[in-house]
């Protein structure tokens, strides 16, 4: 006897492009893609009867398809997040002016940034005849330290001989204290794919905050600045194949939809994380005639 039991399971490429035009793009690794038909239906009771329906009307009131990520490359985070990429800059930066905390992150522009220094950049270089307050910093016009007033005072007229050891000079009725070289040591700051972390034993960088200058390349990236791409419309294709026969091949194709931002994306977690988008499919008016969807449609591989 002949049958018709076909059993399915599904694997796959997926590709999402701009309904527009240009590439359909291979999204990677999809481990859910399924369609869901929502139907409404209006019934009239039977009151001739007492009991039943006497009538049954059904429409479809909505097609959506529901894909999950797990592939997290920029291309799909940006259209998860309704976003716009572009490369982020390479450009090396030179002296980009900050403030350092003990205990605290500058934030640099790009990401994961190379080749770091961070050298403390007071405000005032030292100057004669100009009274000062305690905390103050200085750098002299020439010279690798820094000094922070102990003492307040008045400069003296010419430069004192400064102190490179950690003691302090005095320099007219004010006294300065030697901070060290100017640029950090590598054992006070880590950097991280955010900036900069300067680390709490830092006893250079003031918990006021001190002026600091940051040199570095940020890495090669991409940015992605979401939720400002909404409104697209999107076409969906499936090239799949049946792994409970031989692999055969089963083509699915979404003319036309609008893809919401994923409701949900862990950013830390044990596990690998995943998107879930859902397509709202819409009526695709170029397609038309008798017995042509407007939705989409599939093509099924013979199985002999």
């Amino acid at each position: 006897m002949a049958t018709n039991q076909i059993g399915y399971i599904g694997a796959g490429p997926v590709f999402i492009g701009l309904r527009e035009g240009g590439p359909l793009r291979f999204v990677g690794q999809v481990p859910e893609f399924k369609l869901t038909v929502t139907e409404t239906t209006k019934e009239l009771n039977d009151y001739v009867k007492g009991t039943g329906t006497a009538e049954s009307v059904s429409f479809i009131t909505k097609v959506a398809a529901d894909i999950t990520f797990a592939s997290m490359d920029a291309k799909n985070l940006a259209l998860a997040m309704q976003g716009l990429d572009s490369p982020s800059p390479v450009t090396p930066v030179v002296n980009e002016p900050q403030v350092a905390y003990p205990g605290g992150l500058i934030v640099l522009q790009g990401i994961a940034p190379t080749a770091v220094t961070v050298t403390v950049a007071p405000d005032d270089t030292w100057a004669a005849t100009t009274a000062y307050a305690v905390g103050q910093l200085v750098k002299p016009t020439v010279g690798t330290h820094f000094y922070k007033c102990s003492v307040a005072g008045t400069s003296g007229a010419l430069a004192p001989t400064w102190k490179t050891d950690g003691t302090a000079t005095t320099d007219g009725t004010a006294t300065w204290t030697d901070m060290g070289l100017k640029d950090l040591a590598v054992t006070e700051y880590e950097t991280n794919s955010a900036g900069v972390y300067i680390l709490p034993n830092s006893n250079r960088i003031d918990v006021a905050g001190t002026p600091v200058q940051v040199s570095y390349t940020p890495s090669q990236g991409t940015n992605i600045q979401t939720l400002v791409d909404t409104g697209r419309e999107y076409r969906i294709l499936f090239a799949g194949k049946n792994l409970a026969r031989q692999g055969k091949g089963l083509k699915v194709e979404v003319y036309r939809c609008t893809i919401s931002p994923t409701k949900d994306m862990s950013l830390i977690g044990e596990d690998f994380t995943k998107m879930q988008l859902t397509a709202t499919v819409l009526a695709d008016d170029t397609k038309a005639g008798d017995g042509i969807s407007s939705f989409c449609q599939i093509d099924v591989q013979a199985v002999s």
